[in-house]
């Protein structure tokens, strides 16, 4: 008798689609994560370093945190929807490259919102967004007057050298020709692909003349080998 109890009560909890969702609760999640997917998208636009276009980037925030929420509420009532939505998900592979570490953070970050929203975390997911773009804006900041005082290498000043995989040109000795005119010249990533080798640079002029560092620049670009650099002011080959 107990054991068909058992087997009857595992039944229910597997098989039982009967779910139950407080719509009160369920368009508040909605609209929380809404509007905290909105407050992330602007500030990762103003404070973001990410090379990539942001504004094409965080338009993906605010659908990507409704549609946690939305999952997040419909599996929290079925153990069955949610290894159901494991399966699934585990056969599904995605091609897209994250090139930006800062670019992972902030979708994980948004997905948190929608999981903690959906779970109806609600004042958990306000206070734990509010700290994270306290933390996002102190951080941006710091950064700014660490750059003014000339203590650090700006976001904002890019060298991207691309190279030919076909040419026998060594990006080593294009740096050795480029270091005369900087102060700085660090890699900040680097990636090789089969025809091209794309490599990206954080610098800091040594020239206060603008226009004589892009006639040097200039000099070392060929059919094989393009030069851009980025600046405040716009970006410039």
């Amino acid at each position: 008798m107990d054991k068909q109890l058992l087997d009857k009560s595992l039944e229910n909890f597997f098989l039982n689609s009967n779910i139950e969702i407080d719509f009160g609760n369920f368009f508040i999640a909605i609209l929380l994560s809404l509007i905290l997917a909105y407050l992330v998208k602007l500030t990762y636009i103003k404070v973001g370093r990410a090379l990539n276009d942001k504004d094409y980037f965080s338009d993906t925030f605010i659908p990507l945190a409704i549609i946690t929420t939305l999952v997040i509420t419909v599996i929290k009532f079925s153990l069955a929807l949610s290894l159901g939505l494991v399966g699934a998900l585990s056969i599904v592979r995605f091609r897209a490259a994250i090139k930006e570490p800062e670019e992972l953070v902030y979708l994980f970050f948004i997905i948190s919102i929608g999981l903690a929203n959906g779970a109806n975390q609600f004042l958990l997911s306000i206070i734990a967004t509010i700290i994270i773009l306290i933390f996002l804006y102190i951080r941006n900041i710091y950064k700014n007057k660490n750059s003014n005082s000339g203590n650090f290498i700006s976001d904002s000043n890019i060298l991207n050298v691309i190279i030919l995989q076909n040419d026998k040109k060594n990006i080593d000795d294009i740096v050795n020709k480029l270091k005369p005119n900087f102060k700085y010249l660090k890699l900040k990533s680097a990636n090789i692909e089969k025809t091209t080798s794309n490599y990206i640079f954080w610098y800091e002029s040594n020239s206060e003349n603008f226009e004589d560092l892009l006639k040097n620049i200039s000099k070392l670009s060929d059919e094989s080998v393009n030069i851009s650099i980025y600046s405040k002011s716009g970006a410039f080959e």
